[in-house]
């Protein structure tokens, strides 16, 4: 009976031995696991204690005798090993509480133990191995497993409540087990006349409890065995826990990630959105002050700035007179003048800036204190027409990122700028074309019909004198012919001068309307056919350059081709816009017309924007003038 106790109690501390060993490899960084070695060291060698109580048994008598001496030196040394586990334990979990006062002196037990063990054993009398073990048992066993006890507990209390609580608990389980090891094993000894031997030994267990003493200390053994291996399981459960928590950390990062990319992508996109509704209202010709507004309100909307404004030099370069400002309050054009500050400093300098010193700059404007901006200067070919600048009363409200955004916007206003200037040069010299062209129409028609009907009364104030009455009714046919024909052309003229692009009505509905109204002045037949399906999507100057032409090939037709019906036609062919205007007149010979003044001026209409022009008519078979005009891209 005894033999196999001895065997299961071995076992049992060997498996401790090993699973602590096991657990080393993949230990986490648990405070526990860097105990780990001495707790692997303490079970083996405590099996190979029992192991030997086991070979003493029916063994040679050589080994027989030298068996008890390993036995207790096994003893001794796993009991060292277990205070040191204990006292592991212990230190790792950190400072111990004020009223545990040999904290210090725990430290240095194993040393202070084993001076005493040693005063002991040189003391005491010759049966040596008895007083070894008892001695051993109470001095270094016993204190070694209730460090361990203490150092159990203690990792148990600091467990935070989480879902490996229950693995944790193991640890109480493992608490409990060394304090029962410290009783079977530590405490109670060989009888003996040490200490209190004679009174708890292994026999007054045995009389009281009727159970051997190796059998409750196997018990113990194997309680403390699972308690603690099922406690490594905390290893696992802290490795996987760290596991989701990585988990955890990279899909909080992911998430971060993506969020910071979409609000990136979002910003751009609002960005985009901003350049692209300026470049627009650019393109559609909107007035400059409209633009500018725009540009600034979408700015401080975009930007989150307190103010966006945009000022141009004044001609001396010297003062900075705001031509846009956006606030909270509204988008305005006060005209003010800025001469000094950082702003103005900061323009000077030619190129972008980001001020962000908290300058504590007094802003007339909104009559305040601000602290941050972004300045971007209006540059055009070398030269620096005004300035951009959001202001903030934060700081930190602007990024570096937020100059180059500001730069773009600044470069969005000197083109609104110089379409603006363009426009105005363009349309001052339609003007001037238009006045020379009314002009030559005075010179070819009004001057020219006043200058015959001066030689006209001069002769029937003859054919009066002679009284040749019916020669005289025959000049004044043809004096009145002559008026009609200026009054029609007075007529078309003021149709022409009313027929402009500058209006609501697009292209199409003022071709219309002119054909329209040319049929009802000539009283020639007129036909508009729009075969188009979309829009004619032509540029300004291509709108403005056809409206001209059709306007000079229909006065042509009324002048030249006594026609009956004439027809306008548009349709949409290889990109182009092509226009016809096809009159039932009595055509003529092309080339006796290369010199003829209006046609070399619709032709080079029509060249100017890229397109063409040409004329086809025979004798007696009317007359087709084609012009072609590229069309814009959708």
């Amino acid at each position: 009976m005894t033999d196999p106790i001895y065997l299961v109690y071995g076992l049992a501390f060997f498996s401790l031995g090993l699973a602590a060993w096991l657990e080393i490899r993949e230990s986490s960084g648990l405070a526990l696991g860097r105990q780990l070695p001495w707790l692997a060291a303490f079970g083996i060698t405590h099996a190979a204690v029992e192991w030997c109580s086991l070979f003493m048994h029916g063994t040679p008598n050589n080994i027989a005798v030298a068996m008890p001496t390993l036995r207790l030196a096994l003893l001794q040394i796993s009991a060292v090993l277990l205070i040191r586990f204990g006292i592991g334990l212990i230190a790792e979990v950190g400072p111990l509480p004020d009223w545990v006062t040999f904290a210090r002196a725990v430290l240095f037990v194993p040393i202070t133990l084993i001076v005493a063990y040693a005063l002991v054993t040189v003391t005491t009398d010759s049966r040596a191995n008895l007083s070894a073990e008892i001695w051993s048992r109470y001095l270094l066993l016993l204190p070694g497993a209730l460090l361990t006890m203490v150092g159990f507990a203690r990792h148990w209390h600091r467990v935070p409540f989480t879902a490996l609580r229950r693995t944790y608990n193991w640890l109480l389980v493992a608490a409990i087990g060394s304090l029962f090891f410290a009783i079977t094993a530590g405490l109670i000894v060989p009888d003996g006349p040490y200490g209190l031997a004679h009174h708890i030994n292994d026999a007054t267990v045995k009389d009281l409890t009727h159970v051997p003493l190796s059998l409750w200390r196997t018990g113990v053994a194997v309680l403390l065995a699972i308690s603690v291996i099922r406690a490594l399981g905390v290893f696992a459960a802290e490795r996987k826990s760290e596991i989701v928590q990585l988990q955890r950390e990279r899909e909080r990062a992911q998430h971060a990630s993506l969020a910071a990319q979409s609000e990136a992508r979002r910003v751009a996109e609002n960005w985009i959105e901003a350049l692209v509704q300026i470049s627009r209202q650019i393109a559609t010709l909107e007035p400059l002050d409209t633009v500018l507004a725009s540009i600034v309100e979408r700015a401080r909307v975009l930007l989150g700035a307190k103010a966006v404004v945009l000022a141009l030099w004044d001609e001396q370069y010297s003062d900075l007179i705001v031509k846009a400002f956006a606030s909270p309050t509204g988008v305005s054009a006060p005209d003010a003048r800025i001469s000094q500050g950082p702003i103005a400093e900061a323009a000077r300098q030619h190129k972008p800036t980001l001020l962000l010193d908290g300058s504590n700059w007094h802003c007339p404007l909104l009559k305040s204190m601000l602290h941050s901006a972004v300045v971007a200067p209006l540059l055009f070919e070398g030269e620096t027409l005004g300035v951009l600048w959001a202001a903030s009363r934060d700081d930190t409200s602007f990024a570096p990122a937020d100059v180059d955004r500001v730069e773009h916007l600044s470069a969005q206003a000197v083109i609104a700028i110089q379409h603006a200037l363009m426009a105005g040069r363009l349309q001052s010299l339609a003007v001037v074309e238009e006045r020379s062209r009314i002009a030559r129409e005075m010179h070819d028609g009004l001057a020219q019909l006043l200058g015959y009907m001066s030689l006209e009364m001069q002769t029937l104030e003859a054919l009066v004198r002679q009284e040749n009455r019916d020669s005289a009714l025959g000049e004044l046919a043809q004096v009145r012919t002559q008026i009609n024909s200026a009054q029609a052309d007075v007529r078309e003229n003021i149709l022409s001068l009313r027929t402009t692009l500058a209006g609501d009505a697009g292209l199409l509905q003022s071709l219309e309307e002119y054909v329209a109204e040319f049929g009802i002045q000539t009283g020639i037949e007129t036909h508009f056919a729009n075969e188009l399906t979309d829009a004619p999507r032509l540029s300004s100057l291509a709108e403005t350059q056809l409206v001209c032409i059709v306007q000079e090939a229909l006065a042509n037709v009324r002048k030249h081709a006594c026609a009956r019906q004439v027809q306008l036609r548009l349709l949409a062919r290889n990109g182009c816009l092509q226009v016809t205007v096809t009159d039932d007149g009595v055509g003529f010979v092309p080339r006796t017309a290369r010199r003829h003044f209006g046609l070399q001026t619709m032709r080079e209409r029509s060249q100017s924007v890229g397109g063409g022009l040409t004329v086809t008519s025979k004798p007696d078979e009317g007359t087709q003038v084609a012009v072609w005009l590229p069309r814009l891209k959708q």
